[in-house]
C-alpha cells in the first residue's frame, strides 16, 4: 500500500505542471518535500526520493533552480572530464591490490547542492565537494580494505566519516562514508559498499521483500520498520490523506523514547508523546478503554509526557471511557486516527438508536408495527440499503419517521379504487387526436398516463399510439405528415396497466412480500407469470394496474428495497 501511494504521488508529481492552480501547485509540491520524499528515503527508496526533490524544487523554487541548473550545465563538459579522471586514479590504484572493484562517479543533484548552500551559507564557488563517488565490491571485508587503501593515499577529512555497514540507519541503509582531498587537490565524497548493500539501498523495501521471498531477508530491518503497519491501517480504514500525513510526520522525526510495559515489551514513541499515546500504541482498544495510568509504579495523569526507560502500566476500565477530549492529550497519528474513529462511530451509533426510537412512536401512533419487512419498503425511495442506515437517517434529521410511514403505507388515504381502462366502453384520455378515426395502442404495449407518446395516421387502419423511445417509429420518419402530437389529459378517472419485469431470488415468502407491497402501494396485480431462471433465481412477470407513471415507479422504488429483489425493470412493449 505503501508504494503504491509513493508510485502515485510519483506520477502525481510528474504531470504536475498541468495543473492550472499555481498555489495548489506549490502546495502539492511542500507536501512532497515535507513527506513523501523524506518518506521514500525512509524506507530506502533512493532513486524515487531525488526525483520527487527535484520536481517539488522546480514547482517551489523555479527561478533558483533554472540558475543552478544553467550554472552547473555551463561546467558540466569540465565537471565531466575531472570525474571521468578521478574514477581512472582511484579505480587504477585499487586494482593495484587485486581487488575487483567498480568505481562510479556523478555530480550531486541540484537540490542537494542548493541544501548544501542554504545550510553551510556558501556560494556556488565555494562549495568544494560538488562530486560523490561510489565504489561497489563483492565482499563486505573488501569496503574496509578498500577504505584503508584510501585513507593510506589520500588525507581524509576530519568528522567526515561513518560507517553504516557496521551501524545501518534505521531504514537498512548500508554504506562506508568519507570525504577525502583526493586526486587533483579535490574534495570530493565517497560511499564503499558490496553490490548487494547498493541494490537494497537503492530499492530500499521492496529489494527487502524480494530477498524475504528467497529467504535471505535482514530480519531486523524488516522488524525495524513496523511503524509502516500503523500508516498503512490508518490509510485502509480511513482513507484519510490529512491523517495518513499527520502520522508519516511524526514518524519520520528521528527523536524518539523506548518505554516498556510492565512484562518487558519495548515500545518506541515519538518525543513528545504521553502516556495514553502508550496505550494505543499496544492495543487501539487499550486506548479507549484506558482510565488511568501507572509510570514506574506512581499513577500519573494519562497526559503525562514519557521519557526513555518509563515503565508504563495501563488501567483498564470495564467500559469504554469518555473519549471527547483525548485527542488534546495525545500526538501520534494512530492515537490521533483511533480516537476520531471511534468518536465517529459513537456518533453514528447514537444516531440510530434515536433513529429506532422514532420509528417505533409514528408507528405505533398509527397502531402499526415497523417489523423488517415492512421497513425494507423505504430502501429503494430513501436510497438505503440496511436497516442500519435506515435508522441513521432518520436520526440526523435527514428524513422523517412520518415520511418513512408514508412510504411503507401511502395508500392509507386513498378513498376509493379507480375503474380499470378497457377501450371499449370508455373515451381515451389523450388530447391531439382526430375525430371519426380509430385508435388503439401499438400491439403489445403497456403505456400508461405521463408515458411520451405519439400517434401514427394509417388511412385505413386510423391512429396507433406509440411509446416515443419505440424502434417501430424508425418506419415513418420520411411521412412527417403522419404523425400526431398527442399528450395525457390531466384529469383521468380510470387506471391503465403497466409490466414489470423482475428476477427474484429463490426464497420463501418472496412472492407473498413483493405482492403485499405492490397491494399497500394502491397496485392492483391483473396477471402474474413465474418462470424458473435457474436454482437460486425467478424471472416474474406481473401485470399492474396504476394510476400513471408516477405510481408505477414508487412501486419499482419500493421493490428495489426488498432483500428479495435482485432486479426490476419496466417493459413498455
Amino acid at each position: 500500500v505503501l508504494l503504491i501511494k509513493l508510485a502515485d504521488r510519483l506520477h502525481n508529481m510528474r504531470t504536475l505542471k498541468y495543473l492550472k492552480d499555481k498555489n495548489r501547485r506549490k502546495r502539492i509540491a511542500r507536501e512532497t518535500l515535507e513527506i513523501y520524499a523524506p518518506l521514500a528515503a525512509r524506507i530506502g527508496m533512493h532513486s524515487i526520493r531525488e526525483e520527487l526533490e527535484d520536481l517539488s524544487f522546480s514547482e517551489t523554487e523555479p527561478e533558483i533552480r533554472s540558475i543552478l541548473f544553467e550554472r552547473i550545465k555551463k561546467s558540466k563538459k569540465r565537471n565531466n572530464k575531472i570525474v571521468k579522471d578521478i574514477e581512472k586514479i582511484i579505480s587504477d590504484r585499487l586494482s593495484k591490490d587485486n581487488l575487483k572493484v567498480k568505481v562510479s562517479g556523478r555530480e550531486k543533484t541540484v537540490y542537494s547542492i542548493w541544501k548544501k548552500l542554504e545550510n553551510k551559507n556558501k556560494s556556488l564557488e565555494q562549495l568544494s565537494d560538488l562530486f560523490a563517488f561510489r565504489i561497489y565490491v563483492e565482499e563486505l571485508f573488501d569496503c574496509y580494505k578498500v577504505l584503508g587503501i584510501l585513507h593510506n593515499n589520500w588525507q581524509a577529512v576530519p568528522g567526515l566519516f561513518k560507517d553504516y555497514i557496521s551501524t545501518p540507519k534505521k531504514n537498512g541503509y548500508q554504506s562506508i562514508h568519507t570525504t577525502l582531498i583526493g586526486p587533483r587537490n579535490r574534495r570530493i565524497e565517497i560511499q564503499i559498499r558490496t553490490n548487494k548493500m547498493h541494490e537494497l539501498n537503492e530499492k530500499g523495501l521492496a529489494a527487502h521483500w524480494a530477498y524475504k521471498e528467497k529467504g535471505n531477508a535482514n530480519d531486523q530491518y524488516l522488524a525495524s520498520m513496523a511503524w509502516i503497519s500503523d500508516l498503512v491501517d490508518i490509510l485502509q480504514r480511513d482513507g484519510a490523506t490529512e491523517e495518513f500525513l499527520e502520522n508519516t510526520r511524526l514518524e519520520l522525526s528521528h527523536e524518539q523514547v523506548y518505554c516498556f510495559t510492565p512484562k518487558g515489551r519495548l515500545i518506541a514513541l515519538p518525543s513528545n508523546a504521553s502516556a495514553l499515546d502508550f496505550a494505543f500504541a499496544v492495543h487501539s482498544d487499550l486506548g479507549i478503554y484506558c482510565s488511568g495510568v501507572k509510570i514506574n509504579g506512581e499513577i500519573k495523569p494519562r497526559r503525562t509526557k514519557l521519557v526513555n526507560g518509563d515503565e508504563v502500566e495501563i488501567i483498564k476500565s470495564r467500559t469504554p471511557v469518555p473519549i471527547d477530549t483525548f485527542e488534546d492529550l495525545v500526538v501520534t497519528g494512530k492515537s490521533k486516527s483511533t480516537i476520531r474513529r471511534t468518536i465517529k462511530e459513537n456518533k453514528i451509533k447514537n444516531q440510530r438508536l434515536i433513529g429506532k426510537e422514532i420509528i417505533k412512536s409514528i408507528f405505533s401512533s398509527h397502531r402499526k408495527k415497523p417489523t423488517r419487512d415492512i421497513l425494507e419498503r423505504s430502501f429503494g425511495p430513501l436510497n438505503v440499503k440496511s436497516l442500519m442506515e435506515l435508522y441513521a437517517i432518520v436520526g440526523r434529521g435527514e428524513t422523517s419517521g412520518s415520511e418513512v410511514y408514508d412510504l411503507v403505507y401511502p395508500n392509507t388515504k386513498r378513498k376509493k379504487r379507480k375503474k380499470r381502462f378497457y377501450g371499449k366502453d370508455l373515451s381515451l384520455p389523450i388530447s391531439g387526436l382526430l375525430p371519426d378515426l380509430s385508435v388503439k395502442f401499438q400491439k403489445d404495449s403497456f403505456l400508461i398516463p405521463g408515458d411520451n407518446i405519439v400517434g401514427i395516421v394509417a388511412p385505413s387502419e386510423g391512429i396507433t399510439i406509440y411509446s416515443t423511445s419505440s424502434k417501430d417509429l424508425i418506419q415513418y420518419e420520411n411521412s412527417p405528415e403522419r404523425w400526431l402530437r398527442l399528450n395525457w389529459k390531466k384529469e383521468i378517472d380510470v387506471t391503465f396497466t403497466a409490466r414489470i419485469l423482475l428476477s427474484i431470488i429463490n426464497e420463501i415468502g418472496a412472492l407473498g412480500s413483493i405482492t403485499s407491497t405492490i397491494a399497500d402501494y394502491g397496485g392492483n396485480i391483473s396477471n402474474l407469470n413465474l418462470n424458473e431462471k435457474d436454482t437460486d433465481f425467478y424471472n416474474l412477470r406481473i401485470d399492474v394496474d396504476v394510476n400513471d407513471n408516477i405510481h408505477i415507479n414508487n412501486i419499482i422504488q419500493s421493490l428495489r428495497g426488498l432483500p428479495v429483489i435482485d432486479s426490476v425493470e419496466r417493459i413498455l412493449i
